[in-house]
């Protein structure tokens, strides 16, 4: 059973996203949450896998938020739950450790595609995110200072964009879901990414990438 932190100010969108996800099987609201302190403070007491966590919330918005659970909760996935998609607001959330961004104007069907992604994949990618990150991209880096990535790291670059999960990836590659671990985590290190977006966007900038290897 997966444990799902809500944390947004908005307590019909809060009362709504806990209903919806609690009819999904498999899954179990622990926490609903005002803001980042309101979360804090319950996570004294209790324990989530997963946070879908609003970045607009008085108090202490999730940004903030972010930086205490990766310092406190390491362990804690977390999917960002938005109305801003804007080129600023993804490359704010890149340099934070998060494994998604999920818009709130996405159909609320795709939200469990989402959980059940980041759980087993440790990342999500939303699709019609593509169009937002083209406007992220640094133009002005020369792609020839850029890391070594590997035949296997940019296999497992490209199976991850595809959705599929470790396991999945393991077997098309013929390598053990803990060898796929590694490669992402390798992946993580030589792009000097806090998450997997920012893997993507590193890749795209120097070029290993282009956009229409992106989900749409």
């Amino acid at each position: 059973m997966l444990k799902i932190g809500v944390t947004d100010d908005h307590a019909l969108f809060r009362k709504s996203l806990s209903f919806l996800i609690e009819s999904f099987t498999g899954m179990q609201i622990i926490i609903e949450a005002k803001n980042g302190l309101d979360l804090l403070e319950q996570l004294k007491n209790k324990s989530i896998d997963i946070l879908l966590l609003d970045l607009q919330m008085p108090k202490m918005d999730g940004f903030q938020t972010c930086l205490k659970i990766n310092e406190l909760y390491p362990k804690i996935k977390i999917l960002v739950l938005t109305l801003k998609n804007d080129p600023a607001t993804i490359q704010k959330v890149i340099h934070l450790n998060v494994q998604g961004f999920f818009s709130k104007n996405t159909d609320p069907i795709e939200l469990k595609n989402a959980i059940l992604k980041l759980n087993s994949n440790g990342f999500y990618f939303e699709k019609g995110l593509s169009s937002v990150i083209e406007k992220s991209l640094d133009t002005t880096i020369n792609p020839g200072h850029k890391a070594l990535l590997t035949d296997r790291e940019m296999q497992v670059l490209h199976l991850t964009l595809q959705e599929l999960n470790g396991k999945e990836t393991a077997e098309r590659m013929h390598i053990s879901p803990r060898t796929v671990e590694k490669h992402k985590k390798n992946l993580m290190i030589k792009t000097k990414s806090k998450n997997f977006i920012g893997v993507i966007i590193y890749a795209l900038n120097h070029q290993f990438l282009k956009l229409e290897d992106l989900p749409t």
